[in-house]
């Protein structure tokens, strides 16, 4: 067996105290006495990031049995554990010391109280569980599973027989586990950087980040799969771009309502990346990026954090404690970060922006995203879904970076290309497919009135006339009063929101664009307004009473034999929307 290690000086104090949140005592029986706060989140959330913790601790076997317990009750198979996890395995003093107490395992219990030790053995065999479970762990663990299965069989054999029959099913799992993964091959490729040495951004697949120089031939159909394509640019598409997007059609019909989707979103997304692809391209022939586009040299990554609601967050330096406050970048943004000449970048959105600003100190808090992400491109935990790769960026940590901010705010354009996205997806059809796909009917009057009778009571758009009465009008005629009087007045619209209003209630389809602060929002409600005080004209229920009313009328008496067709006729649709009027009213 190798050499006990030296003693070594008590773990640091943040670390201690992320600890004593959960575990005030290693005699707590199970997770069930940790506290509410997530484990992950707080040991992420410690001051200056897990890693650098970790890094800068000098372990003790009894500190490092605590960490294993405080991993163990970690829950299984979640993004943000395995993140914890591999912070951990990715400092090699405490992988190695690690190694060392699974080693001797036996020897360190063996002295120990029965309770004390059903404890830690049952932590260490579910963290060699978690551990086996997760491909990405198991390379970057390389611990003696088999050596630690071995210890831990004859260190239960020692337990009383209640305690051992506790211990004996996660004993039997780890074997089984064992073998159905073998030990971890010799010389595999990890994930995780096997030095602390500063980093660039990593150029493995495995990893979601492609190489540029390699991507060039995967880019030229980008533009092509349109809303196949991600929300956020990916790292071949920044450098290469690719074939420019579908025109939109402004004659004809298109074919289908995937090729109108998938067009309007390329269009778009195009219009947010060609501009950073270009900025990208001036920077990397060294010349100075266009006005909007702004430069931040000599940034770096600081940690790991936890946003709100959850998720994790890397806080940036940037070099002087202003430049973050002297850029555009609020919550939302999408900035684009380089190690090496801008030969890789990824992207990151700008997250707790008043959070970071308290800190005065040039901080930046962001979410990096994994290459090409989808729908989730805003969320905070989208980098716990490439938790390799955010680990990865914490051993990068003492990097320096360059970052591009451009001058389009992402925020604005991504909830857009997320509807297009769930359109693309919706089975069910497009709304306005008619009219959008090809241009059908536009001027045809709405379904509301093709059912029913053209008189509307407009009192809610004439809001500055006494509303004692209706006020009827033909919506599908000049807005004339149905019993005369010429036209109405008394508006709080003016003309151009009147002129909109009209538009709104007499066609099937309608455009209303302005400014900010010109009424849209305004015109809407008076519209919808408008068609509940009418529902009696619409409904379902009122087609129902309208089709009864013309039964009705139809089995009234019959007209004087003098009568023509068409006077008998007209009675019988007189007779109709009298009982329409009568509904009306009731409703």
């Amino acid at each position: 067996r190798p050499k006990p290690l030296p003693r070594r000086p008590e773990m640091l104090p943040a670390l201690r105290a992320a600890y004593a949140a959960h575990i005030t005592d290693l005699d707590a029986s199970s997770a069930e006495d940790a506290k509410p706060v997530p484990i992950s989140h707080t040991l992420l959330g410690v001051a200056g990031g897990l890693r650098s913790n970790i890094a800068a601790t000098t372990w003790t076997e009894g500190d490092l049995h605590s960490s294993v317990v405080l991993l163990s009750r970690l829950p299984p198979g979640d993004a943000l554990s395995r993140l914890t996890l591999l912070s951990f395995l990715a400092v090699p003093q405490w992988r190695e010391f690690a190694a060392h107490c699974a080693r001797n395992l036996q020897a360190q219990l063996g002295p120990l109280s029965d309770r004390r030790k059903e404890l830690l053995l049952a932590a260490w065999l579910s963290f060699a569980l978690a551990v086996l479970a997760e491909p990405s762990l198991r390379a970057a663990a390389d611990l003696p599973f088999r050596h630690l299965a071995e210890d831990g069989e004859a260190v239960r054999r020692t337990l009383p027989y209640e305690a051992s029959q506790t211990v004996a099913p996660l004993a039997r799992r780890l074997v089984s586990s064992i073998s159905a993964h073998g030990p971890p091959r010799s010389g595999a490729a990890s994930p995780l950087p096997r030095s602390g040495t500063a980093s660039p951004l990593p150029g493995a697949a495995a990893n979601g980040v492609v190489s540029l120089s390699a991507a060039a031939a995967a880019a030229s159909d980008s533009a092509a799969r349109g809303a196949a394509l991600p929300l956020l640019p990916r790292t071949e598409e920044l450098r290469w771009g690719g074939a420019d997007p579908p025109p939109n059609r402004t004659v004809g019909s298109y074919a289908s309502r995937e090729e109108y989707i998938r067009t309007h979103f390329s269009l778009l997304r195009e219009d947010f990346v060609r501009p950073l692809r270009d900025a990208i391209g001036t920077v990397r022939r060294g010349e100075a990026p266009p006005r909007e586009v702004r430069l931040h040299k000599g940034v770096r990554i600081e940690g790991t954090h936890i946003g709100e609601p959850g998720g994790v967050l890397h806080r940036l330096v940037l070099p002087t404690a202003g430049a973050a406050e002297e850029s555009g970048l609020i919550n939302g943004s999408l900035v684009a970060l380089s190690s090496d000449g801008w030969e890789s970048c990824r992207c990151a959105v700008v997250a707790k922006r008043e959070a970071a600003r308290q800190r005065n100190d040039g901080s930046l808090f962001v979410a990096f995203q994994r290459d090409g992400a989808g729908a989730d491109a805003n969320s905070l935990g989208a980098a716990v879904e490439d938790a390799a790769y955010a680990c990865e960026l914490a051993v990068a940590s003492n990097a320096v970076y360059e970052m591009l901010e451009p001058g389009a705010y992402w925020g604005a354009y991504r909830p857009v290309l997320a509807a297009l996205q769930a359109a693309a997806a919706d089975t069910s059809g497009l709304p306005l497919e008619s009219v959008l796909l090809r241009a059908e009917a536009c001027d045809a009057p709405p379904d509301f009135v093709s059912r029913g009778a053209r008189n509307f009571d407009v009192r809610p758009i004439f809001n500055e006339t006494p509303q004692e009465e209706g006020m009827l009008v033909d919506v599908c005629c000049p807005w004339e009063r149905a019993s005369g009087g010429g036209e109405l007045a008394g508006t709080s619209l003016d003309e151009f929101q009147l002129r909109a209003t009209k538009a709104l209630l007499s066609h099937r389809f309608g455009l209303v664009q302005g400014p900010p602060g010109t009424g849209k929002t305004f015109v809407g409600l008076m519209v919808v307004r408008t068609l509940l005080r009418n529902a009696a004209l619409w409904s379902e229920e009122a087609a129902e009473a309208r089709r009864a009313a013309l039964a009705a009328a139809e089995a009234a008496p019959a007209a004087p034999a003098a009568a023509s067709d068409g006077s008998v006729s007209a009675a019988r649709e007189s007779a109709a929307l009298q009982a329409v009027e009568r509904m009306r009213r009731r409703a």
